[in-house]
């Protein structure tokens, strides 16, 4: 196990001496004779723990401290003061700052190497907490993940669409969002954006309850027929609703995948379903899906139509043919597709459809 490193700040050389002694019998030791030279130093190498003098010329350990706090990289090291102050003030001072502990002058060789190991074990033991944290977060993101392709699949097959339009949907929402987050981060954070691209590949969920001859249907629909396959969109954001109350609970961010699944057929002039929702009062997920999957059906084959390219499926986008139109799409996510419409045309060619559904 490697050792632990312990920086030692002083401007008096014999201080220096005394305590490098102390703490070289265990530890790393590395000095510094000034808080300017400390933070220099710092700045190449981190010690897991600073020994720091408060009363210093120029440069305090107060404003030591006070720097390494607005420093990212260095809020994080442990900070011990050490000092000839006897008034309380001063240490509740330190301590409110940030500082873990006080050292008095004179040193008492037993006492600061208590200290010092008992903070470095507590330390090492919540990092050790975090990283297990981290792994289990990992574990059941990978878990959740696979259940989201899991359920967006078992819709697709249905649909007889490959898994390639999955990707393609991921992959175009993740190129959106980002950069919708980018532009207007008012609108949309990146964490945001993150969860609409996780859960985007369950926009068609729904399809599981539309009955196959419909699904499979190589003509036009009947009236009759659309209305029941425009019900996937309730259907969809019902079974999610579902799923949140079961496995999550209410304030699940599953809240996205129901959006997307129940709102990505709405139009943001309000002539879209199922709800004629218009506006801000379709949720920001389901007018990002919206447009991305609008732009893929374009191009990609159906039973009833054939595969645009990607010239005529923008024109139709940001034109309009009668059947879409531009106010179809919130204004801010066409004007964030137009940007990056050549990378939207990279993945549908990377991701070729191998069959063709509805």
């Amino acid at each position: 196990m490697m050792k632990h490193t312990v920086m030692i700040v002083d401007d008096a050389e014999i201080n220096l001496i005394m305590l490098g002694e102390i703490m070289s019998t265990e530890y790393t030791v590395i000095s510094a004779n000034s808080g300017e030279e400390a933070l220099e130093m710092m700045d190449n190498e981190l010690p897991d723990i600073v020994l720091l003098d408060l009363n210093m010329p120029n440069m305090s350990g107060f404003d030591v401290l006070q720097r390494m706090k607005e420093t990212p990289k260095l809020a994080g090291v442990l900070v011990i003061f050490v000092t000839a102050e006897t008034e309380t003030y001063m240490e509740e001072k330190g301590l409110d700052m940030g500082a873990v502990d006080y050292v008095h002058k004179p040193y008492n060789e037993r006492i600061i190497k208590y200290k010092v190991r008992n903070h470095l074990e507590l330390k090492d033991y919540r990092d050790s907490l975090e990283n297990l944290v981290q792994v289990r977060t990992q574990e059941l993101l990978t878990s959740h993940e696979a259940l989201i392709a899991s359920m967006s699949l078992m819709a697709e097959k249905r649909d007889k669409v490959t898994g390639d339009h999955l990707a393609r949907i991921q992959l175009s929402t993740h190129l959106l969002s980002q950069k919708l987050s980018q532009v207007y981060p008012e609108l949309l954070s990146p964490s945001e954006a993150g969860q609409i691209t996780l859960y985007s590949p369950l926009h068609d969920l729904g399809k599981i309850a539309i009955p196959d001859a419909i699904l499979g249907k190589p003509g036009k629909l009947t009236s009759e027929e659309f209305d029941t396959m425009k019900s996937h969109t309730s259907e969809g954001g019902n079974i999610l609703r579902e799923t949140n109350t079961i496995l999550v609970g209410s304030n699940s961010e599953l809240q996205y995948a129901i959006d997307i699944a129940e709102g990505h057929h709405e139009r943001y002039d309000g002539t879209g379903y199922p709800h004629g929702l218009a506006g801000e009062s379709i949720p920001i997920a389901a007018r990002i899906v919206s447009l991305v999957d609008v732009y893929d059906a374009l191009r990609n084959a159906r039973p009833y139509k054939e595969a645009y390219t990607h010239e005529e499926s923008h024109h139709i986008i940001t034109v309009g043919d009668g059947r879409t139109m531009p106010e179809h799409f919130d204004p801010r996510v066409l004007e964030i597709y137009v940007m990056i419409q050549s990378e939207l045309d990279d993945v549908c060619n990377k991701y070729k459809d191998k069959s063709a559904g509805r």
